[in-house]
């Protein structure tokens, strides 16, 4: 089995901005942050990457758009990446690897359902109603698979918590 398919448990991502007026992934995470997530998942699956490997490919972006970037910066970044989960780092001889905590596709998924679960909880009529009502059909199934997998998670929450008090 290789790393990728590894089971893990890993810490939920500690994500707490959402920012409308942003695009993809930078609604979610900081312009670096972004720039990071983008150049670790191009990398093919369970293959980490370097703090070296990143600073090099984003300074040679930057550098040509005259928008340099420290070493330093790449690396406190993406150490903190790490503290809020996601990124997984190992340490690999004299230099740390830093591995996805989730792939791309489930990293947005997380993050929808999240937004979802929040406003179900907090306006659920409204929510709802807005659902029924999108008219896209693509956008209207995969919000009826999110809002399943929330009551999928919230059943098995209320089961584990169950099972604890007996």
């Amino acid at each position: 089995m290789d790393r990728s398919e590894e089971p893990e448990m890993l810490a939920e991502p500690e994500i707490s901005v959402f920012r409308t007026a942003r695009p993809g992934i930078r609604k979610m995470l900081g312009d670096l942050e972004a720039e990071i997530m983008e150049v670790v998942w191009a990398r093919p699956p369970g293959q980490g990457t370097t703090v070296r490997d990143v600073f090099e490919l984003l300074y040679e972006q930057r550098r040509r758009a005259k928008d340099t970037i420290a070493y330093t910066t790449v690396m406190n970044t993406m150490a903190r990446m790490a503290r809020k989960h996601l990124l997984r780092v190992e340490k690999d001889d004299q230099a740390y690897v830093y591995y996805p905590t989730l792939s791309r596709e489930q990293f947005v998924a997380r993050f929808v359902g999240r937004i979802l679960e929040d406003l179900l909880v907090s306006f659920s009529g409204p929510t709802m109603e807005t659902l029924r009502g999108l008219s896209e059909p693509g956008a209207a199934a995969r919000a009826r698979e999110l809002l399943d997998e929330i009551a999928r998670r919230r059943a098995a929450e209320t089961a584990e918590r169950a099972e604890g008090r007996e």
